[in-house]
């Protein structure tokens, strides 16, 4: 009987290759994993294409069953599902489960990165981290430290604008990078893409690209450049500021200067699991700011000299000692027109009318 007359059942799919296949055959026959068993074994190492080709079949066989067919569900975008809540969860349990948590997934970001660019380039798996750390703290900030009655309603409010503030600047930078296909295409015609370097993740011409931010899912450049150094200002202070209030509802506080609170001692903090969850919580917090003022400040002092992270990067080591001023930078204009560029887009502007 002709498969395509007969409807699919609820764990049935067609596979890449157009084949009726079944959720439960997901661990046999597949070639390129004995192909780079065998490899490994004889000590040639695990080849690149055989990684490739496992991981795409891999996501073409993680499915769960649904109404008309099995649905495919992306490997590498439900990691950080299970990971996050569970370094929550490990972390509150003691110092040194927390030293142990967060030292774990620093190692396993690390082996991702590397491994999930060279085989998934268009991974999800760092959108999804950035948008569970997200919600998970903001979860945490609500509905644990709130309830401890330590934080005025005013504080409160000051922490979800900063938070909305940076959803939004991280919305439009989206939008933005969204509609290059469109301005790629329009200025295509006039030879502006010769000002331009195309992404080969997001598959758009970059005006000015500085980089592709896997964290953000998008390419920084031009168009979004400013965007991307609001919502990192407004992330540090919205992730300084809710650490701040949490660890000084957690732990023993003292008076820095007049109405402003530090924490002091946080030695009790992991007797009670919600405090030690709060504390957790904020540590991850600082973690993540002191990150992105890097990143910031990174940003500040590229836009500054007209450089990108690729010109920056192939500087040489006494270059960067001097700040790159004495090598050559095809992009820079002077200080205040390099940020008045960022600032004031106008091929960007003609498509956000």
């Amino acid at each position: 009987m002709d498969t395509d007359v007969v409807p699919l059942c609820c764990c049935e799919y067609f596979d890449n290759n157009n084949e009726r296949n079944h959720i439960l055959a997901c661990c046999c026959s597949c070639v390129d994993f004995d192909e780079g068993v065998e490899s490994l074994i004889t000590g040639h190492g695990f080849p690149e294409h055989n990684k490739s080709r496992l991981m795409a079949t891999i996501q073409d066989r993680l499915r769960i069953p649904w109404r008309g067919g099995a649905k495919q569900v992306s490997f590498d975008a439900i990691l950080p599902v299970f990971i996050l809540p569970l370094m929550f969860l490990l972390a509150s349990i003691s110092l040194w489960w927390t030293i142990f948590s967060f030292t774990a997934v620093l190692v396993i970001l690390a082996s991702v990165f590397r491994f999930f660019i060279k085989t998934i380039p268009q991974t999800k798996f760092f959108i999804v981290w950035t948008t569970m750390s997200i919600i998970i703290l903001y979860i945490i900030f609500e509905f644990v430290v709130i309830p401890l009655l330590e934080i005025l309603f005013e504080e409160n409010v000051l922490v979800s604008v900063l938070f909305a503030t940076f959803l939004l600047c991280f919305y439009l930078m989206k939008q933005r990078n969204n509609a290059l296909g469109k301005i790629g295409e329009n200025e295509a015609e006039s030879g502006f893409v010769g000002t331009g370097t195309r992404c080969y993740i997001c598959q758009v011409v970059v005006p000015d690209k500085d980089h592709h931010c896997v964290w953000f899912n998008c390419c920084v450049g031009r168009h979004n450049q400013c965007l991307f150094i609001l919502a990192l200002i407004f992330a540090i202070a919205s992730l300084v500021y809710s650490s701040n209030l949490t660890l000084t509802s957690v732990c023993h506080p003292f008076i820095f200067y007049k109405t402003i609170l530090l924490p002091d001692d946080c030695s009790d903090v992991y007797e009670q699991f919600e405090l030690g969850l709060s504390f957790v919580s904020a540590l991850y917090s600082l973690g993540l700011a002191i990150v992105l003022f890097i990143l910031l400040l990174h940003q500040i002092l590229l836009v500054s000299l007209g450089l990108t992270s690729k010109e920056w990067i192939n500087l040489s080591f006494c270059a960067k000692c001097f700040l790159g001023l004495c090598s050559k930078r095809p992009h820079n204009l002077g200080f205040f027109r390099n940020w008045g560029r960022i600032m004031c887009w106008k091929r960007c502007n003609t498509y956000f009318r």
